[in-house]
């Protein structure tokens, strides 16, 4: 077969005129048709691998993409993480600062502190990382990765508790604001009026400052004023401002020894038998009974003052003043400074009297109200003023 394939064949070639001819015989051609194939072979092998080797590479070159891609993200990913648990145990640290002010300022709070809670399962290990499909870049960073979130559960649990404190002190403050609203509601004044003329004036009732940084950033808080600790934060500060205008009302009694001849409101003139208004409450006693400021303040009249004959005004400050009208002697001067119960004057008749008695009036940002509603509810604002709330 393979000498029909190959038969001996004669190669003619002519130089300088002289022809002449090679005879290849059947074994030359078969050898010459061997390495041919081999070479062709070999060519086709190299070709193939040099193709399949750079699809190699480039699936790799792919893969190192994405892997690369893969460990930027998680890098990234890792920065995010722990910069929010760095911005978060920073607001964290601001608010129980904020959260220790209050307490210690204001004891009567303590009682909101929440007992400690005893919880157990898996309500107290932090939340398990998903490390993904690629082991070759997760083990990178799954040790960190796990502390930062076992970092993240423990803040997230704190921020859940300092909520319920706050919450828990929320209810204390809303109660003794209901204490205070209701006190300064028998007295016959409005709390909204009182708060408006004290809000240009410091608080008397502590001194507290640094910043208040509500736990908000990158924490999906809600920052709406029924949000626990802007709702704290706005009750705290109307209940310092009422019990700092508290401070001015003139709770004291200006007589030991009394009686009431005289209401408040609207009566007949004991002179002229008319209907008249009285702006104050006459305090019926014997000559030269002492009198006594009913607050402290500063003396603003002292002398004659037509119908009232001796009289006092006292301005404690925050729209409250005093009247003492009638007295027989006055003690004090214009400009002095006095205390509650301090005594400024005697009893007597000068003036439009018919006897010995105290003419007192309290007026409140231009107008006059009822003392005796004052004196009903002094032992409620005295302990407003003392922050003795019932507990």
């Amino acid at each position: 077969m393979s000498a029909q394939l190959f038969p001996e064949r004669q190669l003619y070639f002519r130089a300088n005129g002289v022809v002449r001819f090679i005879s290849v015989s059947h074994r030359t051609q078969v050898f010459i048709s061997l390495v041919l194939l081999s070479f062709i072979g070999w060519i086709s092998f190299t070709s193939y691998s040099f193709i399949f080797r750079a699809e190699i590479l480039a699936a790799k070159d792919m893969e190192l993409a994405k892997a690369e891609k893969n460990y930027t993200d998680t890098n990234n990913q890792f920065d995010r993480l722990k910069n929010d648990i760095q911005k978060s145990t920073m607001a964290l640290e601001q608010r129980q600062i904020y959260l220790q002010q209050l307490l210690d300022a204001d004891k009567s709070l303590s009682s909101s502190i929440i007992p400690d809670e005893k919880q157990t399962g898996a309500e107290n290990d932090p939340p398990q990382q998903d490390t993904g499909s690629n082991p070759d870049i997760s083990f990178v960073y799954s040790d960190h990765e796990q502390q930062l979130a076992g970092l993240d559960f423990s803040l997230m649990r704190i921020e859940q508790q300092q909520q319920a404190l706050a919450e828990r002190m929320i209810d204390r403050l809303s109660t003794k604001i209901s204490y205070v609203e209701n006190t300064l509601k028998k007295s016959g004044i409005k709390s909204r009026k009182l708060i408006q003329l004290a809000e240009n004036k410091p608080s008397m009732s502590m001194a507290m400052g640094g910043p208040f940084i509500l736990y908000s950033e990158n924490n999906n808080i809600d920052l709406s004023p029924n949000e626990p600790f802007a709702k704290l934060y706005t009750r705290y500060n109307h209940l310092i401002d009422l019990e700092s205008a508290v401070q001015h009302i003139p709770i004291g009694k200006p007589v030991k020894k009394y009686y009431i001849s005289s209401s408040f409101g609207i009566r007949k003139d004991p002179f002229k038998k008319k209907w008249a208004r009285h702006h104050g409450i006459d305090m019926a006693g014997w000559w030269k009974t002492p009198i006594y400021a009913s607050a402290n303040g500063t003396v603003t009249k002292a002398g004659r003052n037509g119908a009232y004959g001796k009289f006092i005004e006292i301005n404690h400050g925050n729209g409250f003043r005093s009247r003492y009208g009638h007295l027989s002697k006055i003690k004090v001067k214009k400009g002095d400074l006095v205390s509650l119960e301090q005594e400024i004057g005697l009893m007597g008749t000068t003036g439009r009297s018919t006897s010995p008695h105290l003419h007192y009036e309290i007026w409140f940002n231009g107008k006059p109200i009822n003392p005796q509603k004052i004196f009903k509810a002094s032992d409620n604002v005295l302990k407003i003023q003392r922050q003795e709330y019932d507990s």
